[in-house]
């Protein structure tokens, strides 16, 4: 008989739906998305551990709070604020 505890699903930082056990994943600073997730808020390019980043100023924005966090491309990283709030402004018209 096993007693151990059931699996604990996790839920995704970006989405906030559970993901499955068993579903790719990526694991970035302790929090975890769906693979699917895991892609630039601009250009929707899959990104890859230890080469994209975080724009904390603009997660505090009101306009992008509800999109969970947002991560960059190696491309767009390097951007101001201010080009990355223009960019993601135009993508979502």
């Amino acid at each position: 008989m096993d007693f151990s505890p059931p699996p604990r699903t996790k839920t995704c930082m970006i989405c906030k739906k559970e993901i499955p056990l068993g579903a790719p994943t990526a694991e970035v600073q302790k929090q975890t998305a769906h693979k699917e997730c895991f892609k630039c808020a601009i250009c929707d390019c899959e990104l890859l551990q230890g080469q994209c980043s975080q724009d904390i100023a603009l997660a505090k924005s009101d306009i992008l709070r509800a999109k969970g966090p947002l991560w960059f491309c190696r491309n767009h990283m390097m951007l101001g604020a201010g080009e990355k709030m223009e960019l993601l402004r135009k993508k979502m018209k």
